[in-house]
């Protein structure tokens, strides 16, 4: 008996090294990657902090920052968020809340998205976790103003992270866990299980668009419709579907393997898209406890290969030293807008997107 039990023993041991060394390998811990720097100026101002998702109006110029503290909301500190528009038509420009009015209260902003109907009319959605309830909050969109129209909460959002609009009151939404709180979330983290899902919500009901999903991340899709983007951040791959737009159904068309955990998804004039990726995840951990220790941030420019799928190349990096735990970057007109979770400041960088 005692010998069965030194082999279970040994066995679980082997068992466990193995799996904590694809976990770093997982992790990026064994990563030598060099910087790749652009010219960046850092904007701040307004209040801005914690500009995890961004997106830039190609016809306006103007970028919508979603954010808030999240350090200070995990401590129990009354915070409020915003969506703050950063005007790149004004040198020097400083970001300005757009929805103090709309939401004096309660709005912690996650993704979002800007929606333009065929008729011109644009639509802005917002995930927001305000007080720990998760929620959409529409706006409408009129020049720099934005009109709060709606708010969609349904059980179907049990931990939405990143959200597409198809319509002015349909949209996906990504949830990056199965679990909304406990030790099974954390199991999900380490194990890297794939328990996640895509929902689709049509303007009334929640329908479940994808799922075994791998922390669903960012989202996006094609301007015509036809194309969807998903970040599996565990999975360490970002997956393109092909969609139907009549009747919201998706299929597979190609996996994209990328070096770290994906996260949001912007698209470029080209039709390319842009990364925000997380290549060292555990010094990313450190740096959500400790903001003395920083994480890196790293972009990639996902090239379309003419056959459907995309070929990744890293456009930026750095070791956390100029923004750190950057989770987003979004192009126009020679300018790459980085945000970060955490951060009281964006980067607006000189970038020229053409081959």
């Amino acid at each position: 008996m005692l010998r069965i039990l030194g082999w279970l023993f040994l066995i679980l041991l082997v068992a466990a090294g193995v799996w904590f060394y694809f976990f770093l390998v997982a992790a990026g811990t064994f990563l030598d990657l060099k910087p790749v720097p652009l010219a960046c100026k850092t904007v701040t101002g307004g209040g801005l902090v914690g500009a995890e998702d961004l997106t830039i109006d190609p016809e306006t110029k103007l970028a919508y920052l979603a954010g808030y503290d999240r350090r200070a909301a995990a401590t129990g500190k009354p915070t409020r968020g915003a969506i703050w528009l950063y005007d790149m038509n004004v040198p020097d420009a400083v970001p300005a809340d757009a929805t103090a009015a709309a939401l004096p209260d309660g709005f912690w902003p996650h993704g979002i998205s800007l929606y333009r109907g065929p008729d011109g009319r644009k639509t802005l959605f917002v995930i927001s976790h305000a007080n720990r309830k998760h929620s959409v909050e529409i706006f409408d969109v009129a020049g720099a103003t934005l009109t709060h129209r709606r708010t969609v909460t349904g059980d179907a959002m049990v931990a939405p992270n990143d959200i597409v609009g198809v319509g002015h009151d349909a949209f996906y939404v990504s949830n990056d866990h199965a679990n909304p709180t406990g030790w099974m979330r954390t199991v999900e983290d380490y194990m890297r299980l794939r328990l996640t899902t895509v929902q689709f919500f049509d303007g009334e009901t929640f329908t479940t668009a994808l799922s075994g999903i791998g922390g669903a991340n960012g989202i996006n899709v094609s301007p015509d419709g036809a194309s969807l983007y998903l970040s599996a951040a565990s999975e360490l791959t970002v997956y393109v579907y092909d969609r139907d737009p009549a009747t919201n159904q998706l299929k597979q068309r190609a996996s994209i393997a990328v070096p770290g955990f994906a996260d949001n998804l912007e698209l470029l004039a080209d039709g390319d898209l842009l990364l925000g990726l997380h290549s060292k995840v555990l010094e990313l951990v450190a740096h959500v406890s400790d903001a003395s220790k920083p994480s890196p941030s790293h972009v990639m420019r996902l090239r379309a290969d003419g056959k459907g799928s995309f070929v990744p190349q890293t456009i930026y990096y750095n070791a956390g030293e100029e923004i750190s735990g950057a989770s987003v970057g979004a192009a126009f007109d020679k300018r790459l807008l980085i945000g970060a979770i955490f951060e009281p400041k964006i980067l607006d960088c000189g970038w020229e997107a053409a081959p």
